[in-house]
């Protein structure tokens, strides 16, 4: 496969299991034509012409002949310089790396991180949030989330791969998104009555097994063992980063008695807890490995060689 065949199918693998549904996702792309051919030459000169076929601001291709064929990657949570550093050192010692591919934004991906947390507003309309109100609680998070990232250092990693000529890119959301859709079928299946009980089933997943062996692995942060699940919503896996404290409120008028997340903050977590709302909180690293596998799964499957690092609990479900 070539570097733009890898991306592109990473992306499209995103869509598949975006909350939104492929049909409402094409039609982002289609307004994104539309709105870009309406603009003067000045402002399509200024226009991220990304936008056009990939949904997922906060994913990109940043540095890389794009029909480069691929052989072997290198993939991690977080790919910073040092795992640039890391991929050159692999070359030396006759394991060249024909792509760097990081879960977590770089770049202007970083910089527009905010842009794909909407998605919220579509998962918990779909949990029986009203979608207004949803999107209403998310509003003034966007802005913060926003100004927190503009300071970064957005460029560095990608500094340095072009310094060394090796191709890098990233996948958030289309992994986030994975992730989302593989533990809310898990979980539906499992049908689990108690708040421990959704513990327990969770750790029966590969990677949070591993997790927990890491001591980073599925807990509970509000409500115990015996509390009763109720209405449980897998809202805290995809759409960017966390959300807004005062989301629990609606969650817990709409009926939702569990949330399960990937993290979340102590100003959250009270929210939740006054509100009722049993939140267990999956880890971080372990979901994000679960989504990455799920896209890495299919690169194995046209032979391309896959080393792990920089977090990521490597589980190929091919076996």
């Amino acid at each position: 496969m070539t570097i733009q065949q890898i991306f592109d199918l990473m992306i499209q693998s995103g869509i598949d299991a975006d909350p939104r549904g492929r049909q409402k996702v094409e039609k982002i792309l289609e307004n994104n034509k539309k709105e870009y051919e309406e603009l003067s030459d000045a402002k399509k000169a200024e226009y991220d012409t990304d936008k056009l076929s990939n949904p997922y601001a906060d994913s990109g291709f940043h540095f890389g002949d794009p029909k480069k064929e691929v052989k072997r990657v290198l993939v991690g949570i977080d790919m910073d310089s040092s795992e640039v550093l890391l991929a050159k050192e692999l070359e030396r010692q006759g394991k060249p790396i024909d792509l760097i591919i990081g879960h977590h934004p770089i770049g202007k991906s970083l910089a527009l991180l905010a842009d794909v947390m909407d998605i919220q507003t579509d998962v918990l309309a779909r949990a029986g949030v009203p979608e207004n109100l949803a999107e209403g609680v998310l509003r003034d998070r966007l802005g913060q989330v926003s100004r927190s990232v503009a300071p970064i250092n957005h460029y560095q990693a990608i500094d340095a791969a072009k310094l060394l000529d090796i191709p890098i890119i990233n996948i958030h959301t289309p992994a986030d998104n994975s992730v989302w859709h593989f533990i809310d079928q898990f979980i539906k299946e499992k049908n689990p009555s108690t708040v421990g009980e959704v513990v327990k089933a969770l750790k029966e997943i590969p990677e949070y097994a591993e997790a927990v062996k890491l001591q980073a692995g599925p807990c509970i942060f509000s409500g115990d063992d015996k509390s009763r699940a109720g209405k449980i919503v897998v809202s805290g896996m995809t759409g960017g980063t966390g959300g807004s404290e005062k989301v629990y409120e609606k969650m817990s008028n709409a009926g939702i008695g569990t949330e399960i997340a990937m993290h979340i903050n102590e100003k959250n977590r009270e929210e939740a807890a006054k509100y009722y709302v049993n939140v267990v909180i999956a880890g971080h690293i372990a979901s994000d490995s679960i989504g990455m596998n799920l896209i890495l799964d299919k690169l194995e499957k046209f032979g391309i060689e896959i080393i792990p690092c920089s977090g990521l609990i490597r589980h190929s479900r091919l076996k």
